[in-house]
């Protein structure tokens, strides 16, 4: 089923044919499919489908081999180990590991080494392979969010980072209690300022409203299903005394003995009346570590833990919309996984990624794209011409990506607040957020740059896709039929029986947008044979490349091509 969600953003005149197009799937209508195994074919479209949604613009050749592969081959790259990747460039001193330099060397400067990640992060997505790695980097850093602004110290977030992609794909339950005692973390929600006698609840309460448990439907004032403020305030003394060595070298997270509460916790009834005491080391020092692990232990207990992060999972990777049907056939069994499998997320998303749910077709084509996405995807899924990972020139094309997220609100280190982008969590309209009258020519401003040349700031150098080669690509190109519908099924998500358009939507793309004449379409035909020639006739040449960029152009302003 198919439902127009945008009637009242302002229509490019020449995508007015399109703009009633601007669709997902499913709104009214969900599947009711689960996660039993999907049983339908493998090839092109749930290659691509599985890749869209995994990674950062997926060239066609990935698709190709992914399609010539199988399911299981593909997941098993997806959920490859992550590589150890060089460390962000120093901005001012060529060579030199500023990640564990002295907070002195950077302080004055912290914004610089604050962008030199930013860079560098959107590096590793524009050059990631087959990996889920780089995806599930960009989650956690929405679901355990922290603002550079706020953290000051440009080691702390890129310590961070790398946190998240250790454990992409590994055990949720550990990376809670590493991120507890995160320096970045312990900075951005006050957890250094956490002490004794007067607790600071700032973490204790994010750890359970957003990280962990979520609320659940308010019961009395203040309190929850899942937890109360007794145990806001129980958490946080569990959390006093750990503060951060800014001057150490590399900085360190430390337990102060002196700023930490020593008396036991009591929680409420949503915890069974659990009690953590103090633990002694054998020097009989206290082990503020244990205290932590026992209250990540006694929350990730609550099956209402596991349905919680599942549900991030679900709004990120298949649709923001969980009704009852999915929250019984997804949500819940997604849960019980996680739990058997003591919080390991890989299993997870091996399920979830083999299930008859995700390649529902009503789970196809139904997301729009966030702004990364949209940036660094058309850069991948075009082969934009870019110059190698060690050259200089790379970091400016990858910071002039990064700006373009920016202006479309999606700043990498800096989501708006504790609770990440709203199009992960405000209702109704989540990923609908990502489009307004300002975002949406922006979308369109990029791509058309993206074809004219992307002029990086400092840059000698303009880079652009070469629409011949693109085309080239194709099975056949000289077709004109042929190179339309696989342009578009290339560049946009498919639509009811597979196709990526519909038969008038490929008639305005051949006759209005390409100049093609009825009964005479295969003048396109002499004219690509002409240009391919050894040397191409500068004619056809010129009018052959002239035509693609009008196609292109309009193929990424076409609403379709906001959807994966």
């Amino acid at each position: 089923m198919m439902i127009t969600v945008f009637a009242d953003i302002p229509q490019h005149t020449e995508a007015s044919l399109h703009a009633a197009t601007y669709t997902v799937r499913g709104k009214l209508l969900r599947t009711t499919s689960g996660l039993e195994p999907y049983a339908g074919p493998w090839n092109e479209l749930t290659a691509a489908h599985l890749l869209r949604r995994t990674m950062y613009g997926p060239k066609r050749s990935e698709i190709l081999s992914a399609a010539s592969s199988s399911l299981d081959t593909v997941l098993t790259q997806l959920f490859a180990p992550p590589p150890t990747h060089p460390i962000p460039p120093d901005p001012n001193v060529p060579g030199r590991d500023w990640t564990v330099g002295p907070y002195s060397d950077i302080v004055q400067i912290n914004y610089q080494y604050d962008f030199a990640i930013k860079k560098w992060w959107v590096g590793l997505m524009l050059t990631q392979g087959i990996s889920v790695v780089e995806k599930m980097t960009l989650l956690l850093h929405n679901h355990f969010a922290s603002q550079a602004s706020i953290v000051g110290d440009a080691r702390y977030m890129y310590k961070q980072n790398t946190l998240f992609r250790q454990f992409a794909l590994g055990n949720l339950k550990e990376l809670t209690k590493a991120v507890t005692i995160d320096p970045a973390m312990l900075v951005y929600l006050n957890g250094f300022l956490n002490k004794i006698p007067s607790p600071d609840e700032n973490y204790a309460r994010e750890l359970q409203e957003l990280f962990t448990i979520g609320k659940g439907p308010e019961i009395a004032d203040g309190n929850y299903t899942n937890y109360t403020e007794q145990d806001v305030k129980a958490a946080a003394r569990v959390l006093t005394g750990w503060t951060v060595h800014h001057t150490t070298n590399p900085p360190a997270s430390v337990f102060v003995q002196k700023n930490h509460d020593s008396g036991s916790k009591q929680f409420s009834s949503a915890y069974q009346n659990t009690v953590i005491k103090p633990t002694l080391n054998p020097d009989g020092t206290m082990n503020g570590s244990k205290e932590i692990s026992d209250l990540i232990e006694m929350i990730f207990l609550q099956p209402a833990t596991a349905r919680c992060f599942c549900r991030k999972l679900y709004r990120w990777f298949v649709y923001y919309d969980i009704d009852d049907t999915v929250e019984q056939n997804v949500i819940v069994p997604l849960a019980d996984i996680m739990m058997k499998n003591n919080f390991e997320v890989k299993p997870v998303l091996d399920t979830l990624f083999r299930s008859a749910h995700f390649f529902d077709p009503n789970n196809i084509g139904c997301v729009i794209k966030n702004p990364v996405e949209f940036a660094v995807g058309t850069a991948r899924r075009l082969n934009l011409p870019l110059p190698g990972s060690a050259d200089p020139e790379f970091v400016k094309v990858t910071d002039a990506l990064r700006d373009t997220a920016w202006s479309l609100q999606m700043d990498l280190l800096e989501p708006p607040n504790v609770a990440g982008w709203p199009a992960y969590h405000q209702a109704p309209d989540y990923h609908e957020i990502w489009i307004s009258t300002t975002a949406l020519p922006t979308r369109g401003k990029f791509t058309d740059t993206v074809l004219n040349g992307i002029h990086p700031q400092g840059s000698t150098t303009t880079y652009k896709i070469d629409p011949v080669a693109y085309a080239a690509a194709m099975s056949n190109p000289s077709d004109p039929f042929k190179l339309v519908d696989e342009i578009t099924s290339d560049l946009l998500p498919p639509i009811e029986g597979g196709a990526a358009i519909t038969p008038e939507q490929k008639n305005y793309l051949l006759y209005n947008v390409m100049g093609l004449v009825q009964n005479d379409e295969y003048e396109w035909t002499a004219n690509w044979n002409n240009a391919q020639k050894n040397p191409p006739d500068s004619t056809a040449l010129t009018t052959v490349t002239k035509t693609l960029k009008s196609l292109l152009r309009f193929v990424m302003r076409m609403a379709e091509f906001q959807l994966t």
